[in-house]
């Protein structure tokens, strides 16, 4: 007789489920490799687990209060404590966007993609920066916001007031891009951008373009480099004339085949033509002549002296052909701080971009728009020109990245101030004046014990606050090459990198 035979459980153990053998293979076949079958090895499982009975508490221990929780800590080790640091336990998940540094803290990744943060964690997509002179913010930029930007394809616009050397601080990655840098010089000699560019409409309105989003047009525009000139606001009847002659100029021009120039509008509000007036009606027809006289007289000045060269004349072939790279590059280090010229070329450049941006709305092609110098054009009239296109950012997939230095500065009531705190992500870099970061912990609502923070801050090392979410402590991660590429010491150090 073999061996071999087949085990039979006892009489009192129930038979097992022939379709959960089935499940397993079958009945009968020897899966264990020892002579048992699967049904055999399930059918030695006890149909009934018995609980352990509770822990029974002595009377003498309970007593004295052994049971009761601690007031005092009690020893551990570093080890046991890492599960009580919720920031290593807990990682971000998010992975879309190219990386700006790491947190401190768990040292997980930071994303501050505006554009991938939008509609999760942001409603706006406007970044701004905050920070003393050497702390970092403009490496930050130029990595986070420009030099990654690139891989995703998306269009790279800075206005570069920053001088190095002979020339602004970009131009070294128009170098390594291949890229023109188009630069402006006052008094002629550099590029022109047309103020009455037919690219940006008498309006602001385009064919074509979103509903609720419009830009701000030629006129918005002439009335408020109008306002900070004659350093006083227009009154009603004076702009009532300049929009009326810039219609007359538009449609003279475009019968002429030309695009209108800034100082076509000037001599037709100086001297006006005999049946303008006939806009106004009869009774106001020859007064109406008079109103265009010292706002004409104020932009005859700003062509012949600060703005000559500038936006007075057609705009140069090379700013419109800036646009077709994926990094167009304004450099307006030449410009001076004082006087009107930075602000109004800054603004003209940034209403030009918005205007075209709008004109192509159905492309939705994302774009970054970089003003490192933001406190010049966040005052004056122009200053709210420029605020008014930011709050089209969504409509029009524009991000303006700007970075300020001192909030302490600033008034209450500073337009700059309101561009600050109204930007989706802020990056928050060391102040070593205590009114600073006293201003910067109030004016983004930052936890207690932020201003000693601030202080403390070392180089690269910011709080970067995302949305309403609480901020984040980061050190801003650089490659060697964007090392390089970011040095701005060499005018400093008197050497220059090999």
């Amino acid at each position: 007789m073999s061996q071999r035979t087949a085990h039979r459980p006892p009489a009192h153990t129930a038979q097992p489920d022939r379709s959960r053998s089935r499940l397993f293979g079958g009945s009968g076949r020897d899966l264990l490799g020892d002579g048992n079958t699967v049904i055999d090895a399930a059918a030695q499982i006890p149909r009934k687990v018995a609980r352990r009975k509770p822990p029974k508490r002595f009377k003498l221990l309970d007593r004295y209060g052994w049971y009761e929780p601690r007031t005092e800590g009690a020893w551990t080790t570093t080890r046991q404590s890492e599960a009580l640091n919720l920031a290593i336990s807990r990682r971000n998940v998010r992975h879309q966007g190219p990386a700006t540094g790491l947190n401190r803290i768990s040292q997980d990744l930071v994303i501050t993609d505006p554009f991938e943060l939008y509609g999760t964690d942001i409603s706006n997509i406007n970044v701004c920066v905050v920070g003393d002179i050497g702390k970092g913010k403009s490496s930050l930029i130029k990595t986070a916001f420009f030099w990654r930007q690139m891989i995703f394809g998306r269009q790279v616009v800075a206005i570069d007031k920053k001088r190095q050397g002979t020339e602004g601080e970009y131009s070294v990655f128009a170098r390594a891009l291949g890229v023109e840098s188009v630069r402006f010089k006052t008094g002629g000699g550099g590029a022109r951008l047309n103020l009455l560019d037919p690219a940006i409409t008498t309006g602001g309105e385009h064919a074509g373009g979103l509903d609720g989003v419009t830009p701000a047009g030629q006129e918005a525009l002439v009335l408020a480099v109008l306002a900070d000139t004659m350093e006083r606001p227009l009154t009603t009847s004076e702009k009532s004339a300049v929009g009326r002659q810039l219609e007359l100029v538009n449609q003279d021009a475009a019968l002429s085949g030309r695009a209108p120039v800034l100082e076509d509008l000037a001599r037709r509000l100086v001297e006006p033509h005999e049946n303008d007036g006939g806009y106004f009606g009869g009774r106001w027809a020859d007064r109406s002549l008079e109103w265009g006289y010292e706002p004409g007289l104020a932009l005859l000045r700003l062509v012949d002296r600060d703005l000559k060269g500038l936006v007075d004349a057609e705009t140069s072939p090379e700013v419109r052909e800036a646009l077709e790279h994926p990094f167009a590059h304004f450099d307006v280090s030449a410009l001076p701080t004082e006087g009107p010229a930075l602000r109004v070329v800054m603004t003209v450049i940034n209403t030009w971009l918005a205007n075209l941006l709008a004109a192509r709305s159905s492309v939705s092609k994302q774009t970054i728009l970089i003003v490192e110098e933001g406190w010049h054009v966040a005052e004056g009239s122009t200053g709210g020109v420029f605020r008014s296109n930011m709050k089209l950012s969504r409509g029009l997939g524009l991000s303006t990245v700007s970075a300020f230095h001192h909030p302490s500065d600033m008034s209450k009531d500073s337009p700059a101030r309101a561009l600050m705190q109204e930007a989706g992500i802020v990056f928050l870099f060391a102040q070593e004046r205590f009114d600073d970061a006293r201003e910067t912990a109030e004016m983004y609502h930052l936890p207690p014990g932020s201003v000693d923070i601030i202080m403390g801050l070392g180089q690269g090392e910011c709080l970067v606050k995302i949305g309403s979410a609480d901020p984040i402590l980061m050190e801003h991660a650089r490659s060697p090459e964007e090392i390089t590429l970011t040095n701005t010491d060499e005018a400093v150090k008197g050497a220059r990198p090999a």
